[in-house]
């Protein structure tokens, strides 16, 4: 069984849908893990949801998602003005214009993500956490740590069990081995040995125009592949069409696909 793990997607749903096509995804023999902020900036925020939603309730066993700090957002967006001021300077607007448009909102979906979003994933050669992690054993990091750190993985001190994180956008996956030197920025489409300790970063900024990372795990070995990303801060979709159109190459309709796989 393979094990496909993808990086932060932020409402680039069209990018998501072109990786699981480019990688032939099949749902029911894979196992799929997103890593968290499903959400927010990109444009097709509410279609990305209910698309989890679904592939969540007819696939338990194979589909899994970790809670990001955008979806912590959602859940802690009445505590308090200072995190409401920050969620919309980091992109709130576009996943309100996304749910509004299918008179949905995403208030609504607040118990789902505490029930499907775990903060961790833990398997037997790796674990996942969204952001950064100090101790091997998850629960004994801060939640603030695991779902919203963006400086102790640039560190490069962690020597504990593989974990794969998300959360800070690099120009390539970059391997982190605990030595304290920089990251080591890690090839796309060669198989190698997985390591056992120290930590993957696969977040590689697609909203921000860079690209959409998966990767894949598979007796004791992984290969990272990727699709090309397109910048939206905006939240216009005029250019995601475009993209759409030019890049994705979807023969058939979003949904078939979704329907088919």
């Amino acid at each position: 069984m393979r094990t496909i793990i993808i990086g932060d997607i932020h409402g680039c749903y069209h990018h998501f849908i072109s990786l699981l096509k480019k990688i032939n995804y099949k749902k029911k023999k894979d196992r799929l893990i997103l890593m968290g902020d499903l959400m927010d900036r990109g444009p097709w925020s509410h279609e990305m949801l209910m698309l989890a939603v679904r592939w969540r309730r007819e696939n338990p066993d194979r589909f899994f998602m970790i809670r990001g700090n955008h979806e912590q957002m959602i859940v802690e967006q009445d505590k308090s003005l200072e995190r409401q001021l920050i969620w919309h300077c980091v992109g709130k607007g576009t996943t309100i214009r996304s749910f509004r448009h299918h008179r949905d909102r995403m208030e609504n979906y607040i118990p789902w993500i505490l029930k499907h979003m775990p903060i961790s994933l833990v398997d037997p050669d790796f674990q996942c956490v969204h952001a950064s992690i100090e101790n091997e054993d998850v629960n004994k990091n801060s939640l603030d740590l695991l779902v919203k750190d963006h400086s102790w993985s640039k560190k490069n001190l962690y020597q504990g069990k593989l974990t794969i994180i998300g959360h800070t956008p690099l120009d390539e996956p970059t391997y982190y081995d605990g030595s304290g030197n920089p990251g080591i920025y890690l090839d796309y489409h060669q198989w190698k040995p997985l390591p056992k300790t120290g930590a993957i970063c696969i977040d590689t900024g697609c909203v921000y125009g860079n690209k959409l990372t998966a990767m894949i795990i598979e007796d004791g070995k992984y290969c990272l592949e990727m699709v090309p990303g397109t910048c939206y801060f905006d939240g216009s979709s005029e250019n995601y069409i475009k993209y759409v159109k030019k890049v994705c190459h979807l023969p058939e309709t979003i949904q078939a696909f979704c329907d088919k796989i």
